[in-house]
Parts: C-alpha cells; sequence; structure tokens
C-alpha cells in the first residue's frame, strides 16, 4: 500500500516505528537484534521473484516481522505474514500494533514451535521464508520475569531419575520447525551469537536447512563479530557465501549510538531513539 493511501494514524505509526510497539509488562523488550534480522530478511528477499508467505516463529510483539514488510527495500512484500508465539499476551500485543500499523496481511497464533500438529495447522510446508531469532541458551543470570526468562533461554523439563534440568535447546527446535514449514528450497533467516557458530551449522543441517549466506554484525572495527545473519534453504547444499561484515557503529562514538551510515542504510530503524529495549549490541 503507497503512503498515500494510508490513514494519517498508520501513517505516523509507521514513521513512529519501532517506537510505539505494544509489548506485555514483564515481556522481554525487543532490540536491535530483532530489527536487524527482519531487514537481513527483507534484503535477502527484495533480490527475488515476490514470496508469497512469511512466518515467524516466536514472533514476540512483531517486530522483526513487521521490519521485514515495511523494509523500503521489499517492493513486493507478501500477501500472507504469520506469527507464531507460546504466549498469547504477546500475540494479543503483535495484533494491536499490526492493526496500529495498518498491516492487515499479518496474523499473529498462539502456539508451540515444537509441537508438529500447531506447525501443520499453521500451514506445513506453505512458507516461502520463516524468520526466527530464537532464545540463545546462553550462560547467565536467571531473569526475574518469567516471560524475558523464557525469551532467553530454553523452557527444561525434570530428569526425575537424575533430578537434573534436561530439554531441546531452542535454536535446534525452531529449525526443526522451519523446515516443517518451508517448501522445497524455501528460505531461512535467522540471528545468533557469533560465537555459537558451531551449534548453529550443526542446527541447521541436523534440520535440512542447507547454509547459503551468512553476514557478520560487528559492533565496530575494533571488536570481533557479536551476531550472525544467516539465509538456509530447505534441502539445498550448504554452499555458503561468507559476506563482508557489517559494522554497527563508528569506533569514535563516544557515549552515544554512533550508527554507521552502512547500518542506517541496512536497517533504518536503527537510528530512531526510545525503541522499546534498546538498540546497542552490548561490546
Amino acid at each position: 500500500m503507497s503512503d498515500c493511501c494510508l490513514s494519517a494514524s498508520v501513517a505516523a505509526a509507521r514513521a513512529a516505528f519501532p517506537r510505539g510497539l505494544q509489548q506485555p509488562p514483564g515481556a522481554y523488550r525487543f532490540g536491535a537484534d530483532a530489527l536487524l534480522l527482519g531487514a537481513w530478511a527483507a534484503r535477502c528477499l527484495g533480490e527475488k521473484a515476490a514470496v508469497p508467505a512469511v512466518a515467524e516463529l516466536g514472533s514476540g510483539c512483531g517486530a522483526a516481522l513487521f521490519a521485514l514488510l515495511l523494509h523500503p527495500t521489499l517492493t513486493r512484500p507478501p500477501s500472507q505474514a504469520l506469527g507464531v508465539d507460546d504466549k498469547e499476551e504477546l500475540c494479543a500485543a503483535a495484533r494491536l500494533n499490526a492493526e496500529r500499523l495498518g498491516l492487515t496481511s499479518c496474523r499473529f497464533v498462539r502456539g508451540d514451535v515444537g509441537d508438529p500438529a500447531c506447525l501443520r495447522h499453521c500451514g506445513q510446508g506453505t512458507f516461502g521464508a520463516v524468520l526466527a531469532n530464537p532464545p540463545y541458551d546462553l550462560p547467565g543470570r536467571r531473569a526475574a520475569q518469567p516471560l524475558r526468562e523464557q525469551a532467553l533461554r530454553s523452557a527444561p523439563h525434570t530428569d526425575a531419575e537424575n533430578l537434573r534440568e534436561v530439554g531441546p535447546k531452542a535454536l535446534s527446535v525452531f529449525c526443526r520447525a522451519a523446515s516443517l514449514l518451508l517448501p522445497h528450497h524455501g528460505r531461512f533467516y535467522a540471528i545468533f551469537p557469533a560465537g555459537e557458530i558451531s551449534r548453529l551449522l550443526s542446527a541447521l543441517s541436523a534440520a535440512r536447512l542447507g547454509l547459503r549466506r551468512l553476514l557478520p554484525v560487528h559492533p565496530d572495527r575494533q571488536q570481533p563479530a557479536l551476531r550472525l545473519l544467516v539465509e538456509a534453504r530447505r534441502d539445498a547444499a550448504a554452499d555458503c557465501r561468507l559476506l563482508p561484515p557489517l559494522f554497527l557503529h563508528a569506533s569514535d562514538r563516544g557515549n552515544g549510538p554512533g550508527w554507521t551510515p552502512e547500518a542506517l542504510d541496512f536497517c533504518p530503524w536503527l537510528g530512531r531513539e526510545g525503541q522499546r529495549g534498546g538498540g546497542e549490541l552490548p561490546a
């Protein structure tokens, strides 16, 4: 829909994005990772024939999916967009956000991405692209808010015999779910910590997702990559192109974010003040 056809309220909400997105109290606040993921998927899909339907696993308040649909390089946005999250309060917030942004193609459903029945109901094999920003399962203090803790780490169950917490890592669950939703050679887009690349490669391979492109994301030119943006294809050979790195911040940024022109061109919303959850990647 062209900007001239938008209502004043929708145009204002889009102009403010990502400011103003509703998020439930205690939920994990979206930040740069979600916006970078949406921008990455939009840029990759903008190079190809139109994809009729996209889905996001663990969609939260919808930030990554909205960043994909609103990105200026995506000239032919999908006609359908689905977000799946296991928390109804997050789905409800995402529905409100989609309405405010005038994204009528979006719908958000409560569901467990590890449940094959849920994925069949969503439309197994019908999405040309799937996005995911899965819990990273990195060590650290448990978050005080349950919703935030579940966004950071997999939910374990108890092995009664050994009295320990066990469970599949979220990355593997999300990769398997993406593979089920994608058709042959459908595309999977994800963001993950750079230091966990071996775990990422293993999970992609196990889910029959061949890694095709890898974009390292660095805080600045003096620091190693902290995130990896990946594109994989279902049932495709792992024939990866390692792309030139993306540097988010100027090395002499001082106390401010100091976003580089390249970062703002890649993801124009990084420079907007007031986004919920912050924007600068940790050093």
